[in-house]
């Protein structure tokens, strides 16, 4: 069933559950309902046609869900931008999109570059401001009329992905993609009606636009933050008795650090220090990069009642595998790389340089078929440019199979492990190394929490192999230790050479750590990393 029809269904069944909660904001499912079709009426006056588009650069604010679940309405469509793009990156994108309607703070930006570019403005309302003038006009239209279902075959939303160059490139999804992902929603992700979803990241990127959907599907609650922030996010766990947790595996550090942290304070007597476990959590869903075993133990610490699902995807596959740890499961006993099992209705194949599928436990590059994917790029430099740009640029079509260039096996029961990205390869003494299997094996020695592997210029092997770690285990470490500890792991070629410990890691604001500024702060020897020592 659309979104929209779901909307008016939870509108007329309980108006005064809570859809939405940001700080002191709450909106339930009749208001929802009233304000979006009220946005539907705005957008489809300012097109003067009904596939307007609605450039949504509003943040996590109170109002993101009323104009989200508005502009989406019809054959209506929506571009969510992120509002930390610098202003001439936002200029760029609109100029680009064309949007009928751009929703922003006053001073921001991407409002700043609308106005720039004579594209009309509607002012957000939120932080204080007075709500634009056309929506309170427009409260009187009708829900049952506005909120009504698009085609499955019509663009519905606008999402981005990076490039090496440029603004970041634009891709359609279609309203059947995501009608047939929330279908699964309760079966894979133990999605259902009165969940309180707490989703502290960011509403801009896919994990959590998705997770808010999901949530506004189901006829559950979305919980959210300004931003991230450990400490708050712990305490709306504890204020709202959220049920399920949605966040990227930094997400998870943060609030294990957090925790460990107030009970070392509670041991000197602070009384304002939060709970250490969260027992009414029962679904954690974490994307973005693989759970880490140590990382997974810290999660089941923090939510000991709850069932873990990973997925594996991208932008412009959407969900292709699912990974189900369930509650005391020991995360040490998953092979490295364990993505999971294909989404329901996804096909996996993995392909040889020929593009012949390979058998069972070859390695090559990982294809998907299914009803999830993007119906492709609106622009993208990198590949008029002819440059292989990686980080999800590599995304192609091969008939109704689509890939992004990431690089996996499939076992004989149909398990997904990942090696990699085909761009990020590194040829070290003319062998080559995909940094995936290289983290993967880091990440499972005693205290290391997080790794990344680089390719580093090298006079001798042409690349030299790098790592970045960080976790207790740094403390003492050495490239000696480490080498003696990964040989039962990796072969000698694979173990890195260069490493250092991160005191802090440079993250996008998605919550993943940016391989470029890492690179940079190598390159300019940043204090924040610490060169780890020969012996």
């Amino acid at each position: 069933m659309p979104l929209s029809a779901r909307i008016l269904e939870h509108a007329r069944r309980q108006p005064e559950q809570s859809a939405f909660v940001l700080g002191e904001d709450r909106i339930g499912y009749g208001e929802l309902a009233r304000r979006a079709a009220a946005v539907a009426a705005v957008l489809r006056a300012a097109s003067g046609r009904g596939d307007g588009l609605l450039a949504l650069g509003t943040g996590n604010s109170p109002v993101f869900a009323e104009l989200y679940s508005g502009a989406i309405a019809g054959r209506g469509r929506c571009a969510v931008l992120d509002p930390s793009w610098p202003r001439v990156q936002a200029e760029e994108v609109l100029r680009r999109l064309g949007p009928d309607l751009v929703a922003a703070g006053g001073g921001t930006p991407i409002a700043e570059a609308a106005r720039d570019l004579g594209l009309p403005v509607l002012v957000d309302g939120a932080g204080g401001q007075e709500r634009d003038p056309r929506l309170e006009e427009a409260l009187g239209a009708a829900p049952e009329e506005e909120l009504t279902p698009g085609p499955d075959e019509s663009p519905f939303l606008v999402g981005f992905t990076s490039g090496t160059s440029g603004p970041p490139k634009a891709f359609h999804r279609t309203r059947g993609s995501w009608r047939a992902s929330l279908h699964h929603g309760g079966e894979v992700f133990g999605a259902r009606a009165g969940d309180r979803t707490l989703v502290p990241g960011p509403l801009s990127h896919g994990l959590g636009l998705y997770a808010l959907t999901e949530a506004l599907y189901e006829g559950a609650c979305c919980i959210t933050l300004p931003r991230f922030d450990a400490v708050r996010a712990r305490s709306a766990l504890v204020e709202h008795r959220a049920t399920r947790l949605v966040v990227v595996p930094t997400m998870l550090r943060g609030l294990a650090d957090s925790t460990e942290a107030d009970t070392r304070a509670e041991s000197t007597g602070r009384a304002d220090a939060l709970p250490g476990a969260f027992p009414d959590v029962e679904n954690v869903v974490s994307s973005g990069a693989r759970l880490d075993p140590s990382t997974s133990r810290r999660a089941m610490a923090l939510f000991p009642r709850a069932h873990v699902r990973e997925y594996y995807g991208a932008s412009e596959l959407s969900f292709v595998t699912v990974r189900h740890t369930p509650p005391g499961t020991d995360p040490s006993a998953a092979e490295p790389g364990a993505v999971g099992r294909p989404f329901p209705g996804v096909e996996v194949q993995v392909r040889g340089e020929d593009g012949a599928p390979l058998p069972a436990g070859e390695t090559g590059t990982v294809f998907v078929r299914g009803p999830l994917a993007s119906s492709g790029y609106l622009w993208d430099d990198d590949a008029r440019e002819g440059r292989d740009a990686g980080g999800g640029s590599g995304f192609r079509t091969d008939g109704e199979w689509a890939t992004v260039g990431d690089l996996g096996r499939l076992s004989e029961d149909g398990e997904l492990y990942l090696a990699g990205r085909s761009g990020g390869m590194v040829i070290t003494g003319g062998l080559n190394v995909h940094p995936g299997e290289v983290e993967e094996a880091l990440t499972r020695l005693e205290g290391l929490e997080e790794a990344v592997v680089l390719g580093l210029p090298d006079a001798y092997l042409g690349q030299v192999l790098a790592a970045v770690v960080s976790g207790p285990g740094t403390d003492g470490l050495t490239r000696a230790r480490l080498r003696a500890e990964c040989a039962a792991l990796l072969p000698r070629h694979k173990v890195p050479r260069r490493l250092w410990a991160a005191r802090e890691w440079p993250l996008t604001r998605s919550g993943k750590v940016s391989r470029t500024a890492l690179e940079d702060w190598i390159a300019h020897g940043d204090t924040r990393l610490v060169p780890v020592p020969a012996a």
